[in-house]
């Protein structure tokens, strides 16, 4: 019985991690489907940028320390509503 217990929180546990896939999509838009584009003809590359810049852009953003290409309010409501595990997520599934 207590395997059971164990299997099936480690089950909803499993469900409840973040994809980062899906959450990449709202950032597809501008960035393109795998990262590749120049978001509003202004930003980098974000598909060259190691999963460790991208983690950390995404905080600064969210704190609002973060104004790259003048991109710093646009990108703050962007990523408003992430947690950590959704900005790490992001950054695993589209960096290097």
């Amino acid at each position: 019985m207590k395997k059971f217990a164990i299997l099936t929180v480690a089950a909803a546990v499993s469900l409840m991690a973040a994809d980062g896939a899906a959450l990449f999509k709202r950032c597809a838009g501008c960035h393109g489907a795998h990262g590749e584009k120049h978001a509003l003809g202004k930003s980098a590359i974000i598909k060259d940028m190691s999963k460790a810049d991208i983690l950390a852009a995404l905080k600064e953003y969210k704190a609002g320390k973060r104004n790259a290409h003048g991109m710093g309010a646009l990108m703050k409501g962007q990523v408003a509503n992430l947690s950590e595990e959704d900005m790490k997520a992001i950054a695993d599934y589209i960096g290097k």
